[in-house]
């Protein structure tokens, strides 16, 4: 699991704008930004860069985005929620066949 060193930094925009703060930092390769509309983003730890002092996002960082979702969601919970409709769209690894058919 990564180390939260990032937790409840300001993160900004590349003109120096505030885009949040970090509510979430303890995934590998993800931070969780709280922004200040109260929706949250997810962007690629590798996107940021310290700019003078400032943690500041890349001009084409990738946006993972559950601005649809209401309530006090972690990337955990997206992952946890994730993993439980898995078996609604895979076919079961077997299949009935036609046994005791033709015989």
């Amino acid at each position: 699991m990564a180390k939260p060193e990032l937790q409840d930094a300001i993160i900004y925009t590349q003109d120096g704008s505030v885009l949040g703060t970090v509510s979430d930092a303890s995934a590998e390769t993800k931070l969780e930004i709280l922004k200040s509309d109260g929706n949250r983003i997810w962007v690629e730890r590798n996107d940021l860069s310290e700019n003078y002092g400032q943690l500041t996002l890349a001009e084409d960082y990738t946006v993972y985005s559950a601005d649809s979702v209401n309530g006090d969601w972690t990337e955990g919970d997206v992952d946890d929620t994730v993993e439980d409709t898995f078996p609604a769209s895979d076919p079961p690894s077997f299949t009935l066949g036609d046994e005791g058919k033709g015989r």
